[in-house]
């Protein structure tokens, strides 16, 4: 399982999530872009929400 935050939110994705390095991540709602160096983004559906702190 991976989780991936950004600011106050978080996406935990069923599977883990490899990156490399020039790869771009970022979030929209429950799923996880990755635009790998090639320019393709590849979409990871998720399950979001609010992290306790």
């Amino acid at each position: 399982m991976t989780m991936v935050e950004a600011g106050d939110w978080a996406v935990e994705l069923p599977r883990p999530l490899v990156l490399h390095a020039g790869e771009q991540v970022w979030i929209e709602g429950t799923v996880v872009f990755v635009r790998q160096s090639d320019g393709d983004a590849v979409r990871h559906d998720g399950d979001g929400f609010w992290p306790c702190r």
